[in-house]
C-alpha cells in the first residue's frame, strides 16, 4: 500500500508541472535559440573585423605599390606635337564660286534727225512755230516792227507789235541749225520779242516775212 501510494502521489506531482502532459515541450528549442541569439553579435563582430582588415591590406598595397615610370618627352616628339596642334587649328579654306552672268551690251544707235521731217510747237495760243533742220516758220497774226542782229552773236531777233501779257517762253528744237527759241513779253511798249538762236552767224541764213508768217533759211554756198 505505501508503494501504491507514493507512485501516485509522484504521478500527480508529475500531472501537476505540466499543463498537458501529452503535449511535447518546448524548452530545448527555447534554449537553443537563446543560444544562438547569444553568438550572433560575435559572429557580425567575426565578419565587420575581416572587411575592415581587408581595407587595411588594400591601401597598404596600393601605397607600397611602386608609381609608373614616365618617358621623358624629347625636343623632336615636341616638335611633332606642335605640328599636329598647328593643322588642327589652320583654318578651312572656302573657295568663294562666283557666278557672273554677262547681260548681253545694249548698243546705242544714234539716229540723225531727218531733213525731210517737219516739227510744230505751239509756244502760245497766238504762236506757232515749224522747223526743220534747214528752216524755220514762225506763224501769227501779228506783224514784225523791227528785225536785227547783234554783232558777233549767233542770234537772230524779231519784235512783233502786240499788247498780249504772258511769261517768258524758251524752247530748245532738234534742229541742226536752229538749236533753241525764246520770246519775251514786253507789254508796256506794246510788243514781244523772239530771239532765235543760230548754229552758224547770221549772214548765213536768208529772213523773208508777210503779214501771217516769217520764215529763215539757212543758206549752203
Amino acid at each position: 500500500m505505501k508503494r501504491l501510494f507514493t507512485l501516485l502521489l509522484i504521478l500527480s506531482v508529475s500531472l501537476i508541472a505540466r499543463e498537458n502532459p501529452f503535449e511535447a515541450t518546448n524548452t530545448y528549442q527555447e534554449e537553443a535559440a537563446r543560444l544562438i541569439e547569444i553568438n550572433e553579435p560575435e559572429d557580425d563582430y567575426a565578419v565587420e573585423f575581416q572587411q575592415e582588415q581587408h581595407y587595411v591590406n588594400e591601401m597598404y598595397e596600393n601605397m607600397n605599390k611602386p608609381e609608373p615610370k614616365v618617358k621623358p618627352v624629347t625636343e623632336e616628339k615636341v616638335k611633332q606635337m606642335i605640328e599636329e596642334v598647328k593643322k588642327e587649328v589652320k583654318p578651312k579654306t572656302i573657295i568663294k564660286k562666283e557666278i557672273i552672268i554677262k547681260e548681253p551690251k545694249q548698243e546705242v544707235v544714234y539716229v540723225k534727225p531727218r531733213l525731210d521731217i517737219t516739227n510744230e510747237k505751239e509756244l502760245l495760243p497766238f504762236l506757232k512755230i515749224e522747223y526743220d533742220n534747214d528752216k524755220l516758220d514762225i506763224h501769227t497774226n501779228y506783224k514784225v516792227t523791227k528785225k536785227m542782229t547783234l554783232p558777233g552773236k549767233k542770234k537772230i531777233i524779231l519784235d512783233f507789235g502786240a499788247k498780249e501779257n504772258f511769261y517768258t517762253i524758251r524752247e530748245d528744237l532738234n534742229s541742226t541749225n536752229f538749236p533753241k527759241i525764246a520770246v519775251g513779253n514786253h507789254k508796256n511798249e506794246n510788243y514781244f520779242r523772239i530771239v532765235v538762236e543760230l548754229a552758224n552767224m547770221p549772214e548765213d541764213y536768208e529772213v523773208t516775212y508777210d503779214d501771217k508768217m516769217v520764215s529763215i533759211i539757212k543758206l549752203y554756198e
